[in-house]
């Protein structure tokens, strides 16, 4: 069954079907739509994507890029995080009638030659470059580009980012509040915008609460569950008595919490841990692992349906650069310190 089939036995023009099936109805009544549609469905026509990608000039694909620059595991959607947002933003793109076209890339070199050979209608960066690199690839590119987490103001990206130094400012002051002074912070933030953000929310709610900070205190590991198991060590190895510790990742505070056990210490009865994402999986470790949450699900829903506004009519009603509330979910890695919580080595 064609398409000129399908106009044959509805009456109209192939036009009128073609305009149909690409949502172009505002010359076609209802009632003809709906004949259409009753025959696309009878047939079970499906239209040559290939061929309408050449007509329209369109190719209905977002490319999703992933730098591994920074250390990550060759399969990328072990990430949890990952694994969220593309899974987020592959649904509302589906539902967009759209395709996702997945890379990963190891060089910033490789940035370039992505935009000018591939044929998509839109580019999202998980992980972003600085913006010099931001700068030269929106000159080349020549589709509409959204990024996480990128402290930036080009007027051409669309950037949707969570309000990264509230989220351990949050933290920070949650532990403070429980009775904690001395806490740790884990993640090696320096070089990194995003996680220096996180760390200056630290710092900040140390000094809105009168605590001094301690350049002891700040692990610098990867925030990885590995970089977490580690950090968790070097913390109960501290000559200090260390009762908590934020994290700007959760599967990194994960970490921290096997690092610590495993040095015998109880969590968190001896060390309160709270994570960055509120992942999933937060749900499933022992204690349950309280988190900063911002929202990762509304975040790449936002960035897909603002990629997809601006691809259909050329600009964005609403702001095309949005920084996220974050909140804190509560659960049952953090508690009060008690008498003999703190230990030396």
């Amino acid at each position: 069954m064609t398409l000129k089939d399908i106009a044959q036995r509805a009456g109209v023009s192939t036009m009128t079907v073609s305009n149909v099936i690409n949502g172009k109805n505002a010359r076609v009544s209802e009632k003809t739509r709906e004949k259409i549609n009753a025959l696309i469905k009878e047939c079970g026509y499906v239209p040559n994507l290939s061929a309408r990608s050449l007509t329209n000039k369109v190719s209905n694909i977002i490319g999703i890029i992933i730098s591994l620059d920074a250390g990550m595991c060759e399969n990328y959607l072990e990430n949890p995080y990952i694994s969220t947002m593309i899974g987020t933003i592959e649904r509302v793109l589906r539902q967009s009638g759209y395709f996702v076209m997945v890379r990963s890339i190891e060089k910033t070199t490789d940035y370039s030659t992505l935009l000018l050979n591939w044929n998509v209608d839109g580019v999202i960066f998980l992980y972003p470059p600085v913006e010099e690199k931001l700068r030269q690839l929106l000159s080349v590119s020549t589709c509409p580009v959204a990024v996480f987490d990128c402290p930036t103001d080009l007027p051409d990206l669309i950037r949707v980012c969570a309000d990264d130094r509230q989220g351990l400012y949050l933290a920070t002051s949650y532990l403070i509040r429980r009775g904690h002074t001395h806490i740790c912070f884990a993640a090696d933030y320096e070089g990194n915008p995003l996680l220096t953000e996180r760390f200056l929310g630290y710092r900040q709610a140390l000094a809105d609460h009168g605590i001094p900070f301690r350049d002891e205190y700040v692990i610098p590991n990867p925030p990885s569950y590995k970089g977490g198991i580690e950090a968790g060590k070097q913390i109960c190895a501290l000559k200090a008595p260390v009762t908590a510790a934020v994290a700007t990742a959760d599967i990194c505070a994960i970490g921290i919490m096997e690092g610590a056990r495993q040095c015998g210490r109880r969590i968190p009865a001896d060390l309160s841990v709270i994570g960055f994402d509120n992942l999933s999986l937060c749900l499933y470790t022992t204690p349950h692992l309280t988190s900063v949450s911002q929202n990762l699900s509304g975040k790449a829903q936002l960035a897909a349906e603002l990629l997809l506004e601006q691809i259909r009519t050329g600009t964005t009603e609403g702001a095309r650069h949005v920084t996220m509330e974050v909140t804190l979910a509560e659960r049952e890695s953090v508690c009060e310190p008690s008498a003999d919580s703190s230990h030396s080595p």
